[in-house]
């Protein structure tokens, strides 16, 4: 049987669904000749056998209802769902050129001219 990799899945998320356990990964990664922690892209085929399902009950239920786990998420998209802004690098300060910077006046002038009016 074959399995097609969904965006953000990794082999154990395809392992608990297909096998009904994560220790399934190992029979997975044997099979199609990949690695347990490599990534996957969208799309790629997953064979496996019903020798491999470990807990039918679990397959089974995720099978029946729809469940497609994808616990593979990149560091930038975490950082979003976790609300953590990612640090962005810092400039080299010695090649920006700076604006020339114009003297200012230390007292604000508030009033040039001579009150003339009365006031009652």
């Amino acid at each position: 049987m074959k399995t097609t990799a969904r965006e953000g899945q990794c082999l154990v998320d395809i392992a608990l669904a297909a096998t009904g356990s994560v220790e399934g990964v190992w029979a997975l990664a044997l099979r199609n000749g990949m690695s347990v922690t490599g990534e996957l892209g969208h799309g790629t085929e997953i064979a496996w056998e019903a020798g491999d399902v470990t807990d039918a009950r679990v397959a089974g239920k995720y099978a029946a209802e729809g469940i497609c786990p994808a616990t593979a998420v990149n560091e930038k998209t975490l950082a979003g769902l976790l609300d953590k802004p990612m640090a962005a690098p810092r400039p080299d300060y010695e090649t920006i050129v700076a604006d020339p910077v114009k003297t200012q006046p230390t007292r604000a002038a508030v009033f040039t001219v001579e009150f003339t009016a009365t006031f009652s």
